[in-house]
């Protein structure tokens, strides 16, 4: 009997995308992650960032460094 994988289509790379792509790390599927952005943005401190209080790359990181590790997961189209 063949074993059938299925392939999951996450739109956003938000916290609910990132969580749901990690969630299924160990799964056996294989992930797209799809956002118009390249990055994850940590919205909550963006008034430091504006206050200059904090700098870019610490409130966005690219979505390819945080799934860099994650094997199921398509990282073309970023």
């Amino acid at each position: 009997m063949a074993t059938s994988t299925y392939h999951v289509l996450i739109v956003g790379g938000g916290f609910a995308g990132l969580w749901a792509a990690r969630a299924l790390a160990t799964a056996d599927v294989r992930i797209t992650l799809v956002d118009r952005q390249n990055h994850h943005l940590f919205q909550p401190p963006l008034y430091q960032l504006a206050t200059a209080g904090l700098s870019a790359p610490d409130i966005a990181a690219p979505l390819r460094h945080i799934l860099r590790r994650q094997r199921n997961v398509e990282r073309t189209g970023f």
